[in-house]
């Protein structure tokens, strides 16, 4: 669907709209971004979109070369490496705060958070499964009021945010995740503050083993080729991630 884009914060707008394209895998990565298209499409001049992909570059989706032009950053298993750690680091410094400071209040949102879960997996929804994902994980960090922590790790996120989407396309992990977050609200309830930071981290860490299975299915995605499909007029129209 496109979207209207006013003078007046385009860039940001056209800034939130390519990182979700991007993060969320309505591109594909290696997809080459045509300026002069997306100018088209968005119904804005090129300046927003420039500043918009200078932003994007800094946080890795994106990648400019002389004679390749711009395109969506293909999953570098490295920044992967990191985005998960750096999330692990922090997450286990915050489980134990949480665990100070929660209320009755902040337990049953953590209780509907696996409800919306259970719901978005019956109804096969990756994407919105994930998004429930990351906001049980973000009742922690309001409750602790560390929101710029939450925001700096969506933020430089993207490899591993992907990566976390191809992975919960098998129902096993899915089924997986809910029984783990249902763990973490038992070590909450039991107030095991070690047990649970550690169950966190391993958690966060389990994952890692899907990597290589997801690069052997997937080798595209991984390597440094650019693909650029002319069946269709606009790439943006596009959902990658369903095509799978």
């Amino acid at each position: 669907m496109k979207i209207k884009i006013k003078n007046q914060g385009a860039r940001d707008t056209v800034y939130s709209f390519l990182h979700k394209k991007i993060v969320d895998m309505h591109l594909m990565p290696g997809a080459v971004i045509n300026l002069k298209e997306l100018s088209e499409y968005l119904e804005v001049s090129r300046s927003p979109i420039r500043d918009a992909l200078i932003q994007l570059e800094k946080e890795y989706l994106v990648e400019t070369t002389p004679k390749k032009g711009t395109y969506v950053s293909k999953i570098d298993v490295r920044k992967v490496k990191d985005e998960r750690f750096m999330r692990a680091c922090i997450e286990k410094k915050i489980a134990a705060m949480f665990m100070d400071v929660y209320t009755e209040k902040d337990y049953q949102d953590l209780e509907t958070n696996i409800l919306l879960q259970k719901e978005a997996f019956k109804n096969q929804d990756t994407r919105t499964f994930l998004q429930m994902d990351d906001n049980f994980h973000a009742i922690m960090y309001k409750t602790t009021d560390y929101i710029y922590c939450l925001q700096t790790i969506a933020n430089f996120s993207g490899h591993y945010h992907r990566i976390r989407l191809l992975s919960l396309s098998d129902s096993d992990i899915c089924s997986e995740t809910i029984e783990q977050h249902a763990e973490l609200m038992n070590l909450i309830s039991r107030r095991k503050v070690e047990e649970l930071q550690e169950y966190i981290v391993n958690h966060i860490f389990e994952k890692g083993t899907e990597v290589e299975k997801l690069q052997k299915r997937y080798p595209s995605l991984f390597i440094q080729t650019l693909n650029e499909d002319k069946n269709t007029k606009y790439i943006w129209d596009k959902d990658f991630l369903s095509e799978l």
